[in-house]
């Protein structure tokens, strides 16, 4: 299996320096383009991942190794996940907000889920880290997910994907606007294919969309929930479309 090539798409250059900073002078190898355009980081990850013939892992502008992971072992473990799983064709890590409740982190994402309303959502979340605000009972990490298992779907960031993968199912499905939701659908698609999605314990800090946030205009949202619609429309009569949660 060949070495992954990590997607770097960003659109504020100030917020991803840290995370250069800190793949710089390794091992890793990165591509890295801005989104000029404002095309959003779904189409960005498309044109870079149709850039290279490797395999690769996605990571957004604000992400970011744990503190302590100095060697960026968070890439080197995903890495044996993805030779050791050969029935996985995505990989996900787990990712933290950059923030703790009685000195534990909180969990941003241990894996993609679905709501009872059919909404897609993750395994932890719900905090927004602008204004501080919470959206739904809040996780605090306490190993409960230090293992791999098997879930619905896979967020875009944090995640590996094979080359076979991307062979097979090819492109986003054109009919999504903007961002957003076209992660569940690829992920539907490449279970739909045969492929398993697998959660890791790899770990990183996530800040959540601080880049996209700033972009974000009313029109993006309508765009946003049009997508949601779409994706709902498109496989509400599937057994795919429900939560899964296997400890391996």
């Amino acid at each position: 299996m060949n070495s992954p090539t990590v997607i770097l798409p960003y659109i504020f250059r100030e917020e991803i320096q840290p995370l250069l900073d800190a793949l710089n002078n390794t091992f890793i190898d990165y591509i890295i383009e801005q989104d000029v355009e404002r095309i959003g980081p779904d189409l960005m990850y498309q044109k870079l991942w149709n850039k290279i013939d490797t395999d690769i892992i996605i990571l957004h502008a604000d992400m970011l190794p744990m503190e302590n992971d100095l060697n960026n072992d968070w890439y080197t473990k995903l890495c044996l996940y993805a030779q050791q799983y050969k029935e996985a064709g995505i990989l996900g890590c787990k990712l933290l907000y950059p923030a703790k409740h009685n000195e534990k982190f909180i969990i941003q994402y241990a894996g993609g889920r679905f709501t009872e309303q059919g909404i897609p959502d993750h395994f932890g979340s719900g905090l927004n880290l602008d204004n501080n605000k919470i959206s739904k009972e809040l996780e605090l990490d306490e190993g409960q997910y230090d293992c791999v298992r098997e879930v619905a779907w896979a967020t875009f960031g944090g995640i590996y994907i094979k080359r076979e993968v991307l062979n097979k199912i090819g492109n986003f499905d054109p009919m999504y606007e903007w961002s957003y939701n076209r992660d569940v659908d690829y992920s539907l698609e490449v279970r739909k294919a045969g492929y398993k999605i697998y959660q890791t314990p790899a770990t990183l800090l996530h800040y959540e969309s601080k880049d996209v946030k700033r972009i974000r205009t009313e029109e993006m949202v309508r765009k946003e929930q049009r997508n949601l619609i779409k994706l709902q429309n498109k496989w509400k009569d599937s057994p795919l479309y429900k939560t899964i949660d296997i400890k391996l």
